[in-house]
């Protein structure tokens, strides 16, 4: 499956007059196309703040030390707010927990979630413009530059036919998704979608019969794959020297101090030769390649940044210390010193020469040529993509088309009447039919991921399962890639393809849901599955002792380790790595060190493994 979302080595922090709170460390994890990743823990894990961080609403006293978090090729800790209006809503949208605290009190439900859509199409209309622009574009110089290679007649003259068709094609399944959505109660089955392209080469041409086959798309496809082939072939033969750049900066950004000069030339370079074997007409994203430059400039700015800020942080450190200490001296009441704010210089530089290996690595895997049959499966999928484009360009949402369209939505997530219901406030609905209205929202603009921000916390149990089984079959149904926060592992069981366990703003162990439930190896993993309620527990449930640590001082070794009775020496003086378990597996204890002592679940626990396997068995051999 393609990556939707991928978040490495994400550090954020929050500034705070007893010094800087250290809420997320250097956390990394993935989310695919229509997958489900839990990220679980207790308050104050660090679990929302990752999740605002992705959708660019972090509060104002919040500091990125480092990390991306790429989607679409973009790096979004680094792209202005302009752009991220045309992502959030459109692409990214959220569930926040408390519904009631998410909806305009004194506001019809029906002109929030109308308002939505209008203000969302405004950012649809303007993607697929800047998209579908940018693509025929690159199309066009691609078959213009294919053809005088190798001397063949110019086939430019393609793009203005296709411009007119993929016009007239836009309109046509327009009208005809709108005239259908009005008339939807009459007629629900819609039938075969018509062919809009060769509808609209019709009505451009006046042709009928095969001369859309003959006159429109075998020269499409013939001109397409020459210039995708082209395209491609220039990307893999720059792919060599891409590589040569990449290695010559890297004794550069591993010199110590830096040379800030020499390293901002060497990355330059570097840059500039990667833009040049990333293939343009490839609709998946490179993301490493696409973000190799604003990753590697952030890295030399955070290091410049460091060279004049940690110098004034030291010496105000040492004088707050020093004063401290002589209050204390004279028996006076001496405030706590605000500790070290530091920029980690030996970190920004393992980041930016890891970065920069991995990609001399990738970059380094050259692809076989592309068949026939490759470059013929490209050329379908990239008119797919310019019609799409051109649709979502073209697409004028009327208030009227917002109003059915806003009915339409509140009927899908459950709410009864909505007819009448469009016209009520938030304080008419239960909490339950408030959050129904709150994923109506989110999902009003069709979003390609959907975050659900402990979304049942504040419901009861009923309408919990309710909530949970609505998210799922709606993720079924439009193929969405949810983020599900939440600190109870017994919400998620049935849903989560992949489970992040967080504490103290890391990520303790990572896995798929069965290796998390059926195979924990980190202790605060144990605790949470020890804490949670089964209708088959009998005995009394453990909670876990002790409170988070305070993250303005986080500790030395493991953060769990004060808490954890199965904690080690190693574990207060050193925090562990991820060990690997297995492809899909990794946790974060000194338990898995070859040299640690052999140490079971507990045993409720593994009563707990135990009858969800008999359940398993048992309903397999029933089916």
């Amino acid at each position: 499956m393609a990556k939707k979302l991928e978040v490495r080595n994400l550090t954020i922090s929050f500034r705070t007059n007893n010094g800087a709170v250290r809420a997320v460390r250097d956390i990394s994890f993935d989310l695919e196309e229509g997958e489900t990743l839990a990220i679980a823990g207790e308050s104050g894990s660090g679990k929302s703040v990752t999740t605002r961080a992705v959708m660019g609403i972090l509060a104002g006293n919040a500091i990125i030390e480092g990390g991306e978090i790429i989607y679409d090729g973009k790096d979004l800790l680094k792209i202005p707010e302009e752009d991220f209006h045309t992502l959030r809503g459109h692409k990214l949208s959220m569930v926040f927990q408390d519904p009631l605290s998410a909806l305009n009190p004194i506001m019809r439900i029906g002109k929030q979630l109308t308002e939505a859509m209008i203000l969302n199409n405004k950012e649809r209309r303007a993607d697929g413009k800047k998209r579908y622009s940018q693509m025929i574009r690159t199309l066009e110089n691609n078959v213009r530059e294919a053809c005088q290679a190798d001397g063949s007649q110019d086939a430019a003259r393609l793009t203005e036919s296709l411009n007119k068709v993929l016009n007239v094609s836009a309109k046509l399944e327009n009208e005809w998704n709108a005239k259908f959505e009005s008339m939807e109660e009459l007629f629900p089955d819609r039938g075969e979608k018509p062919d809009f392209l060769r509808l609209a080469y019709e009505q451009v041409s006046g042709e009928k019969g095969d001369a859309y086959e003959q006159k429109f798309m075998l020269p499409y496809l013939a001109a397409a794959k020459k210039a995708i082939a082209y395209s491609n072939r220039k990307a893999r033969s720059a792919r060599q020297l891409a590589c040569e750049r990449l290695n010559d900066a890297l004794p550069v950004f591993g010199t110590d101090p830096l040379d800030l000069s020499e390293c901002r030339k060497a990355a330059k370079a570097a840059s500039d030769a990667v833009e040049k074997a990333i293939d343009p007409l490839a609709l998946q994203k490179d993301n490493l390649a696409y973000v190799y430059r604003s990753s590697v400039e952030s890295g030399i700015n955070r290091y410049a940044k460091g060279l004049q800020v940690n110098p004034k942080e030291e010496k105000r450190f040492a004088a707050e210390t020093r004063k401290h200490d002589r209050l204390v001296e004279k028996g006076k009441f001496a405030p706590s010193v605000v500790p070290l704010n530091l920029v980690d210089m030996e970190r920004v530089q393992k980041e930016m020469t890891g970065i920069t290996r991995e990609l001399e690595k990738h970059l380094g895997e050259i692809p076989e040529e592309m068949s026939d049959r490759d470059l013929e499966i490209r050329a379908k999928e990239l008119l797919d993509y310019l019609q799409s484009c051109a649709c979502n360009r073209d697409y004028l949402l009327s208030k009227a088309a917002a109003r059915h369209h806003a009915i339409k939505i509140m009927r899908e997530v459950g709410i009864p009447e909505p007819e009448k219901r469009y016209h009520q406030y938030p304080f008419e609905f239960s909490g339950g039919m408030r959050q129904r209205i709150v994923i109506a929202i989110a999902l009003s603009a069709n979003p390609d991921i959907l975050i659900c921000d402990e979304p049942t916390t504040a419901l009861d149990v009923t309408i919990q399962a309710q909530i949970l089984e609505l998210i799922n079959n709606l993720k079924k149904e439009r193929n969405l890639s949810v983020i599900f926060i939440t600190h109870d592992l017994g919400v998620v069981a049935n849903m989560a393809d992949k489970i992040a366990i967080m504490y103290a703003g890391k990520i303790v162990e990572y896995g798929t849901a069965d290796d998390v439930f059926y195979d924990p190896r980190h202790p605060y993993t144990w605790a949470l599955l020890s804490s949670m309620p089964d209708l088959e527990t009998k005995e009394k449930l453990e909670a876990i002792p002790g409170t988070p640590p305070n993250m303005i001082l986080p500790p030395k070794g493991d953060a769990f380790a004060a808490r954890n009775q199965y904690a080690l020496e190693i574990d207060l003086e050193e925090q562990p790595p991820m060990f690997r378990i297995s492809e899909t597996h990794s946790a974060a204890t000194w338990l898995l060190h070859p040299d640690a002592p052999k140490v079971e679940p507990p045993a409720i626990v593994r009563e707990r493994i135990q009858r969800m396997l008999q359940k398993e068995q048992q309903e397999g051999v029933q089916a």
